[in-house]
């Protein structure tokens, strides 16, 4: 099945790849991971002057200067690069972004809660970035390959956290993403982005289908072994988190996995 990821990863290199001449002292500080890689693949990587230590593809965005982690980076820091435009993640970085603004400091805000607002962050931060040519591009490639597949719906539980137990809810892109490749999220009924629930919970809900977006084991919890998706060995575990859980370039490759996973 190898092929099948060919052309996606072909595309998504050439995208990471392109430069361009950056408008003339511009800086943009991103302090999310996914828009680091969104701002590279529409061509904008020479606005960046600053990013968190979370934002670590393409493998160029290592090398430029570090403000911080992604739960608490540093206000001084973004500060003394001047930036005219800081990218924040909400909720996460809400207090960053009051603080910033207080200094007279433009912030865009992400906090994707489906599929359609990934596509509006890209498409907006290109025209700021005065990219729209590449965002559009990004926007038609990602739409080229995460479209629904129109499969018979198999009751699956994505684990996000251990402790606490953390899944994905309604307002969450993932929940439509799921549904897209042919799943059915057993807390899709939950009015919340990434809800806390218990054990007791999924046992209750059975799903057929489990995937672990951590290196815990979850087979020899208590009661876990009437779990469908455990008796007939239907859990997965090696999937590459940041292609789920980053909405950007590479969301297309998580795609195709949860697509492989319900064949």
């Amino acid at each position: 099945m190898k092929w099948r990821f060919t052309i996606p990863i072909l595309i998504l290199s050439f995208l990471f790849c392109e430069r361009s001449v950056p408008r003339q002292g511009f800086r943009v500080v991103s302090l999310s991971p996914a828009m680091t890689e969104v701002i590279f693949a529409i061509g904008g990587a020479d606005y960046l002057v600053g990013v968190t230590t979370y934002c670590d593809y393409p493998d160029s965005a290592k090398k430029i200067y570090k403000v911080g982690d992604f739960s608490n980076p540093s206000v001084e820091r973004i500060l003394s690069l001047k930036p005219d435009l800081v990218i924040v993640n909400i909720p996460e970085q809400r207090r960053i972004k009051e603080q910033l603004e207080k200094y007279g400091i433009r912030t865009f805000s992400t906090s994707p809660k489906s599929i359609d607002d990934i596509y509006k962050d890209i498409i907006n931060i290109g025209r700021i970035l005065k990219k729209e040519e590449g965002a559009d591009s990004l926007v038609e490639y990602m739409k080229a390959n995460i479209r629904d597949l129109g499969r018979k719906k198999r009751k699956t539980y994505i684990e996000i956290c251990a402790q606490p137990l953390i899944t994905i809810g309604r307002y969450s892109y993932l929940n439509e993403l799921i549904e897209m490749a042919g799943g059915e999220n057993i807390f899709g009924d939950l009015e919340k982005d990434y809800p806390v629930i218990n054990q007791e919970q999924v046992i209750m809900r059975n799903p057929d289908i489990i995937i672990v977006l951590h290196p815990e084991e979850i087979e020899g919890r208590l009661g876990w072994g009437r779990i469908s998706a455990i008796k007939n060995k239907k859990v997965y575990k090696n999937l590459n988190q940041d292609w789920l859980m980053r909405p950007g370039p590479r969301l297309v490759l998580g795609f195709k996995e949860l697509e492989k996973i319900f064949e």
